[in-house]
């Protein structure tokens, strides 16, 4: 039976080959959505930078790729969000994850030993999460899970309440009055004593991850870990 399935697949693969979102080009065996050069080559890797400042609560910040303006990467994380690409964002999802442990320094990896980290999406408010249908930064947390052991934070637990103006043309200062107590924790029984690692797809001044880390650390949760896409 599995000699069957493994022909009926190396057949389908022939007649309808799964085919890059990004190049068109056939995306090979390795990746379901990306081939192998997108993913390697097309996109720069993001590099943390130097003496970079993060808020108390915030121990660092991890980007898979830097935002290209007006390129690739920005429309495929346009299409994640808003032509429900949802294979595309766990396939983007399981990259970032995988980046991270890989490069992941020794004191963190001894760290997530003794305490749980736990994968925190940003929240929609429900009116956008309602027009979009999902949320994106949920399908890249089920996608790092598939590389990682961790837990996902349930549904529900943590909620925007406060449904934002679009933060483009605002400055840090700016953003951040514009996100103030934008986010509530409904429950927080898996957060006590853990390590919150924060997703969402793109990583711009901060100020929307660095208010949920906020929350998250009156809430009695550690220092954060934000993971993003992309990086501008």
């Amino acid at each position: 039976m599995m000699r069957i399935t493994n022909l009926l697949k190396q057949y389908t693969d022939i007649v309808f080959p799964v085919i890059c979102v990004c190049c068109g080009c056939s995306a090979g065996q390795r990746y379901k959505y990306i081939c192998d050069w997108c993913v390697n080559e097309r996109f720069e890797p993001a590099q943390p930078e130097r003496n970079e400042i993060f808020p108390e609560c915030v121990r660092i910040q991890f980007s898979l790729w830097n935002f290209d303006k007006g390129g690739y990467l920005q429309q495929l994380l346009h299409d994640l969000k808003y032509n429900n690409l949802r294979g595309v964002g766990e396939e983007l999802g399981y990259l970032l994850g995988r980046k991270f442990i890989q490069g992941c320094p020794e004191d963190f990896s001894t760290e997530f030993e003794t305490k749980k980290p736990v994968l925190v999406p940003v929240p929609l408010h429900r009116s956008k999460r309602r027009k979009r249908g999902f949320n994106q930064a949920r399908v890249i947390s089920e996608g790092i899970i598939k590389v990682t052991d961790w837990d996902i934070v349930d549904l529900g637990a943590i909620i925007r309440v406060k449904s934002t103006k679009t933060q483009t043309g605002l400055n840090l200062a700016q953003r951040s009055e514009n996100l103030n107590n934008a986010f509530k924790i409904v429950h927080n029984d898996d957060l006590n004593e853990t390590i919150p690692i924060i997703v969402d797809d793109v990583f711009t001044t901060g100020a929307t991850t660095f208010e949920l880390a906020k929350t998250l650390a009156d809430a009695g949760a550690g220092k954060s870990v934000i993971l993003t896409i992309a990086k501008a």
